[in-house]
């Protein structure tokens, strides 16, 4: 592409995330609703409604280092029954107001009726940068990367190692109040995944939509009622899903 064409998208996309930018957000997620590889599949499509709840917790230990993580339990609310269990500790490290990275262990234990049982241990790592601020929208920028080690109760199924990669897009608006003290405010994001060493031979994540309402009840303890679509894919069993979550996440400092 020429360098004035490449010059008037950037400004373009300036504009927009400057003046427009809920329709920024839009966009990008209609995007990246199509298929990551391009290309279409012969599969089952299944819409589900699972309900996640979580607890997060963090506490500074020194100028920039935190610990902390979160915890919770997932289950499914339609025909496919299961409940999955995880914990997730990690160390924070914050050179600036704005910047963080992350290191972090994670255990996920999902248990199913109709299936088989899965077993994960999660190493990760990620960078969040909160930027920019445009009038009452606050953006925030996450990278993860994931190195998942899964062992399952079929036999017939082979221990797997996937690795892979995340980037979530989101903005918060400014606490508003609806009465009483401005201590609501509304999230949203948009998360597309990305498969890093070929292709998975169980599941997969394609993409997360995220919207919710955040009440921020002390100085020390927020709590967000989301809903979450999320579609998935089941390679062994050709099926593609497409999931409604509900979740209720409380954070507590420390």
């Amino acid at each position: 592409m020429p360098y004035h064409n490449q010059r008037n998208v950037c400004n373009l996309l300036s504009y927009f995330f400057k003046h427009k930018p809920i329709t920024t957000v839009i966009i990008v997620a209609l995007l990246f609703k199509a298929p990551i590889n391009g290309q279409s599949y012969d599969l089952k499509r299944i819409n589900t409604s699972e309900l996640w709840t979580d607890m997060t917790l963090n506490k500074s230990i020194a100028e920039k280092w935190e610990i902390g993580g979160d915890f919770g339990l997932r289950t499914a609310l339609s025909d496919t029954k299961f409940w999955l269990f995880y914990l997730r500790p990690n160390v924070n490290y914050k050179p600036a107001h704005h910047l963080k990275f992350t290191l972090g262990l994670g255990s996920f234990n999902a248990f199913s009726d109709e299936l088989f049982n899965s077993y994960e241990i999660r190493v990760y790592q990620d960078a969040l940068l909160h930027w920019p601020k445009l009038g009452l929208f606050n953006f925030s920028h996450r990278l993860r990367f994931e190195e998942r080690f899964l062992s399952f109760s079929e036999a017939s199924i082979d221990n797997d190692f996937r690795f892979r990669g995340r980037y979530l897009l989101g903005v918060r608006t400014d606490r508003f109040s609806l009465g009483g003290a401005p201590n609501w405010a509304v999230f949203g994001s948009i998360e597309p995944f990305f498969r890093l060493n070929g292709k998975d031979n169980f599941v997969a994540n394609n993409f997360r939509w995220d919207t919710a309402l955040s009440y921020q009840a002390t100085q020390h303890l927020r709590i967000e009622l989301h809903y979450i679509l999320q579609s998935s894919e089941f390679f062994f069993d050709n099926r593609q899903t497409l999931e409604n979550i509900f979740r209720i996440r409380v954070f507590q400092d420390l």
